[in-house]
């Protein structure tokens, strides 16, 4: 069955300006947590490429942004008809979903497939792989998967459709082993698995994780890679897939013309040739993503969404974000968002991720935990860190009293919304 609502607009993080006029902050400082971008900010290299850019903004962008195409297939060592660049990798889901409409309609008319194709998801995910099946027409299968777990094992094996997966996955930051996944995508040829790896450039062991080598043998591979996230630009707006040549092809055709600007294209350029910045950046996430998650776990009423606190060495790295279930606190995330946000905190509230609604029950291998909603934590710089857990403690234990005088019941219907009730 297509998902009609999930064709609306979803929330995402960064979203000041929203948050600035629900609660009347007007411009007061806000430290965002809430967008898991590079702590570092952008590369100053790629600042002063798109200063001199503003010169030549009287002719239009060259289309498919060649010049970059050509140093991402340098940087990735694949020949360059196996990238397309884009507007971010939100606008090249959107194409890889009519691409996926498309040839199911193409065989329907051929071969009389009398059902729309199936779009595979686990969730939690990120909302727009949802969405994009839903704009298509496609049909929405959800496969089960613990919450709480180290990394990603469930595949829809033998299926036929999409399979959306983040690799790590957003907002759990779980990662799939790279030999256990190619090999269920040799297994699955009638499936295209579009593997996002946003967030996977942060990890220390990305080499050996990448699933970009393995695009050219396989045409039910796409890989997608954002420079938002690792190079802290999102007002740039660009983002690559990688795939087979014919794969790149078919979504070129539908590719709108000059998605791309030139300033983000010299952007792009100017910051993968700055090999400094990703060390210096996967140096910060490896020692930040822990401390961070170790100061956390010490919070009362928040815990991080891990099976359990110490961490075994076969789990993937941390990416540069943790979120955490609010758990025997009178806190729900709404509110507390809402609470650390008048203290210039700007955190992503998760209830709109399904899985992480407010009173959903997250579990994992014989455990199952009542939560009152999620947070997500970007891992920004170590003082800024230390700022946001001291701020969490001020607010919980010294605000969470104004929260006893009125109770949430929850309604089991819908997305599981909340109303307040006096007592």
């Amino acid at each position: 069955m297509v998902d009609h609502r999930a064709k609306n607009p979803i929330q995402h993080g960064g979203n000041q300006a929203n948050i600035r006029a629900r609660l009347k902050l007007g411009n007061r400082p806000l430290l965002d947590f809430s967008a898991p971008l590079n702590a570092l900010g952008p590369p100053p290299v790629a600042l002063a490429a798109v200063r001199a850019a503003t010169e030549t903004i009287d002719r239009y962008p060259e289309p498919n942004s060649p010049r970059l195409v050509e140093r991402l297939a340098e940087f990735h060592g694949v020949p360059t008809d196996q990238i397309i660049v884009g507007a971010g990798t939100t606008e090249l889901i959107n194409l890889i979903g009519q691409m996926v409409r498309e040839t199911a309609g193409r065989r329907r008319r051929s071969f009389g497939v009398p059902k729309p194709p199936a779009a595979h998801l686990i969730e939690p995910s990120y909302g727009e792989y949802r969405r994009t099946s839903a704009q298509n027409g496609m049909r929405t299968k959800i496969w089960d998967e613990h919450v709480l777990g180290w990394a990603q094992e469930t595949f829809p094996e033998g299926k036929r459709g999409v399979f959306w997966t983040g690799h790590p996955n957003n907002p759990s930051g779980r990662a799939w082993d790279r030999t256990r996944l190619l090999n269920l995508v040799d297994r699955s040829p009638s499936l295209m698995t579009v593997v996002d790896e946003a967030y996977l450039p942060f990890l220390p062991d990305e080499a050996k994780r990448t699933l970009i080598g393995a695009t050219s043998t396989r045409d039910n591979l796409i890989v997608l890679r954002s420079m938002t996230k690792i190079y802290a630009f999102p007002g740039l707006r660009i983002g690559y897939a990688v795939a087979s040549p014919d794969i790149v092809a078919m979504l070129r055709r539908s590719q709108q013309p000059w998605t791309v600007t030139t300033a983000a294209e010299v952007a792009a350029i100017a910051a993968v040739d700055d090999s400094d910045y990703l060390r210096r950046t996967v140096e910060l996430i490896r020692t930040e993503s822990a401390r961070l998650t170790e100061r956390l776990w010490d919070l009362p009423g928040l815990r991080p969404l891990w099976p359990g606190r110490q961490r075994p060495s076969f789990a993937p790295p941390m990416a540069n974000f943790v979120v955490c279930s609010l758990i025997d606190t009178p806190w729900t995330s709404p509110q507390l968002q809402d609470a650390l946000a008048r203290r210039g905190i700007f955190v992503r509230e998760c209830s709109n991720y399904r899985g992480l609604e407010i009173g959903s029950v997250v579990t994992g291998p014989g455990q199952a935990h009542h939560t009152r909603g999620h947070l997500r934590f970007c891992v920004r710089n170590p003082a800024e860190n230390d700022l946001l857990v001291e701020t969490l403690a001020d607010v919980m234990a010294s605000e969470s009293v104004l929260l006893r005088s009125r109770e949430e019941v929850p309604v089991l219907s819908g997305f599981r919304r909340w109303r307040l009730r006096a007592r």
